[in-house]
């Protein structure tokens, strides 16, 4: 298993996608294996807040590693854009 500072080192932070939300004052982020979920904020910083604690959800809902291990990849690239970009 990959230690926290190793899927930092590893993540991808340019796989987390900002486009506009469905207002001026929003702002939409999914990461691009997983587009189906999709977080909003009047930010990007807060809409990948959102998005991480949405895959956080997901990987403590998950009933089976192969569930759970896509969304951790896709989390620890979210948190490396936030810890990135903001």
């Amino acid at each position: 298993m990959q230690s926290a500072a190793g899927a930092r080192m590893a993540a991808d932070p340019s796989l987390v996608i900002v486009t506009a939300g469905a207002t001026a004052q929003l702002v939409q982020v999914h990461h691009h294996g997983i587009p189906e979920l999709q977080s909003h904020g009047e930010s990007p910083e807060s809409a990948a807040v959102n998005l991480a604690q949405d895959m956080a959800r997901e990987i403590d809902g998950a009933v089976e590693d192969l569930h759970r291990e896509p969304f951790q990849r896709a989390l620890d690239n979210v948190n490396a854009s936030i810890e990135k970009n903001y």
